[in-house]
């Protein structure tokens, strides 16, 4: 008898396969284009003009102890064009302020550090944790220009001496010739005594840190060296802007012939810091090697360096973006998503994605085939690997546990869910919908229980009669119109009770396909079947809760029995039910109990 719900033993094994070829080539092709760090770091500069950015009064709530938000309303559209479904909105929430700095550590033990300085940037890479506290200081200051209430200081003097017994190896970072600004402020964002700080107060007057406040520890003492050139313009000043640390990054990047892609990279790094404090992780970083610098730097200070900070308005969508942490995240995990596997069978295509992923021992080409599946976004993956938010970004997608932000969708042109696909005006005389149209067509109706998106990105199998749809679905399937999820704009509040609307500056986004459903598959690959197993957790866990979305409202109908009492399902019902915690919390609350029960449906043949 044919299982209502489990895909056969040669489906769930072609899916194992497609996940490991699709890798396989995806790698193979990466493994090629040694540039690919380069090249994605460019688009820092440019990309997603969509992307928000915040106003210079935006409004805080700093109610809580351990955080300060922004939140922004966004408005969604459920057609290309105006339909008789309305506009609807949803707030998206930014972290701008945490309980406490992240931990840097400098490490000489490598296999402490949980950093990949990208092999394609050559020597150059050991600035990268100079540049990085760097471009840290420079997202503090910006943030402390744009909102209300935040300040950013120096704590004392620096002098850039090494502590320590005096018997330790100490490292030496030579600066170079600057003016007294500079060297002040080199020394302070180098220095393991926390001289400088970004913070903002809460309601209770408790301080609060910027997302990208850092305290640095090194395992060996630093000594940061500077010629001082000339008199600072302000003696007592205890600030340096943004713009005024830019310029002091970028005199260091010509002084040492850096090339602008190690500067960027440091970027991209700094961008993760709010995913790593989100995690709650330190960073581990090796210490820089800085021996036989100084005479490179003097040989190569004669060709203009290459480096150039992104414009004003870009580092402003740079910095929203990375204040967004949990859309951050979800962009990374968004290339393990697979549009047209289905949710009963969607662990094998991660398993056998990740069975050839773990083959994968060389940390620089496993970077370079992250950013070939979605090369757009590989300046995130760029800065995860250097924090080491790669770690747990690879955990979450090999077990199906990610997380899902459709304004990051939007606002960079990524597709992460299948709720985000088209649902095409059907032929005449079409009598069913897949659930995946089902699904897509009552979050775009926003009736009750279907206001939040499905938990997990992979689309229910099978189809339902149209008989058996709820009312809105029945309607507008059939109303001649093809209906997709449309970014309109966002809207922040401000601080004057005023609100500022930020509009795409293109009409619709597109959403990329990722590359592997570009690439032909090697035919000859040998599949490593090691890994295959056809007890699938991850399938019954996004089955389940794709379910309990779609038929938490209305209850199953008669025909789908078989699917509402089968193994993976019917638990659900049970009194010893307890509601489900954490990051899997079904959209329709908790216990399920009580289903049956329903007297209000829009259907009158459900179980």
């Amino acid at each position: 008898m044919e299982d209502a719900i489990r895909p056969s033993e040669q489906a769930a094994r072609g899916m194992y396969t497609r996940g490991y070829q699709t890798w396989f080539t995806i790698f193979e092709r990466a493994a090629e284009e040694t540039s690919l760090p380069r090249d994605c770091l460019q688009r820092l500069r440019a990309d997603f003009p969509n992307q928000p950015w915040f106003p210079n009064n935006v409004a805080v709530d700093s109610v809580f102890d351990n955080a300060a938000l922004v939140k922004g309303i966004i408005s969604w559209r459920p057609a290309d064009e105006p339909s008789d479904l309305p506009i609807f909105q949803e707030e998206s929430i930014f972290n701008i302020a945490w309980d406490k700095p992240t931990r840097v550590v400098l490490t000489p033990d490598i296999r402490q550090a949980r950093a990949t300085l990208p092999d394609v940037l050559g020597e150059d890479s050991h600035h990268i944790p100079i540049l990085l506290q760097a471009w840290a200081y420079i997202l503090c200051a910006r943030w402390a220009e744009l909102v209300p209430g935040a300040r950013i200081q120096f704590n004392g003097e620096t002098n850039g001496s090494p502590s320590g017994t005096g018997k330790e190896a100490v490292t030496t970072i030579n600066i170079g010739t600057v003016s007294r600004d500079a060297s002040q402020w080199w020394k302070a964002i180098l220095s393991v005594d926390s001289n400088w700080d970004a913070t903002i107060c809460n309601k209770k007057g408790q301080l609060l840190y910027s997302p990208w406040s850092t305290t640095l520890s090194s395992e060996r003492p630093l000594l940061v060296l500077t010629k001082v050139e000339t008199e600072a313009s302000e003696p007592n000043t205890n600030t340096i802007s943004s713009s005024a640390a830019c310029r002091y990054l970028t005199d260091y990047c010509t002084n040492h012939g850096i090339d602008g892609e190690v500067s960027l990279a440091a970027l991209a790094a700094a961008l993760l810091i709010p995913a790593v404090k989100y995690d709650g992780r330190a960073i581990g970083i090796p210490i820089p090697e800085m021996a036989g610098d100084r005479r490179r730097g003097e040989d190569k200070r004669s060709e203009a360096s290459s480096f150039e900070a992104p414009d004003p308005l870009q580092l402003d969508k740079l910095l929203t973006l990375s204040c967004n942490a949990r859309g951050v995240k979800a962009l990374l995990t968004s290339v393990f998503f697979e549009p047209g596997v289905e949710s009963n069978i969607c662990g094998m295509w991660l398993r056998g994605s990740f069975a050839f992923l773990s083959t994968i021992k060389d940390p620089n080409l496993l970077l370079r085939t992250m950013i070939k599946r979605n090369p757009e976004l590989g300046f995130l993956w760029v800065g995860a690997f250097i924090t080491g938010c790669h770690d747990r970004a690879l955990r979450e997608g090999r077990g199906g546990w990610w997380k899902i932000d459709l304004g990051a969708a939007a606002w960079t042109g990524t597709l992460m869910s299948f709720i985000q696909e088209p649902v095409l005006c059907p032929a005449p005389g079409t009598t069913s919908i897949s659930r995946a149209n089902e699904c897509r067509l009552s979050f775009l109706c926003h009736g009750m229980g279907y206001t939040t998106t499905p938990l997990f990105p992979f689309a229910p199998f099978g189809s339902t009669a149209l008989h058996d749809t709820n009312l809105d679905v029945r309607e507008h399937l059939l109303c001649g119109r093809d209906h997709v999820i449309s970014y309109v704009g966002l809207t922040w509040r401000c601080d004057d009770g005023t609100e500022i609307e930020q509009k795409p500056e293109v009409p619709s986004v597109v959403t990329r396909p990722n590359t592997g459903q570009l690439l032909r598959c090697s035919p000859e690959v040998d599949i490593d079947y090691n890994d295959y197993d056809s007890e699938d957790e991850t399938s019954e866990m996004v089955t389940r809760n794709i379910f309990t979305w779609l038929r938490g409202e209305d209850g199953f109908p008669v025909a789908e029995r078989a699917i509402r009492e089968h193994e993976w399902i019917d638990n659900l019902d049970s009194d010893d039910d307890e509601p489900i915690e954490g990051d899997v919390r079904s959209t329709v609350g908790g216990c399920l109990h009580g289903w049956l029960l329903k007297t209000s449906t829009q259907r009158s043949n459900s179980i």
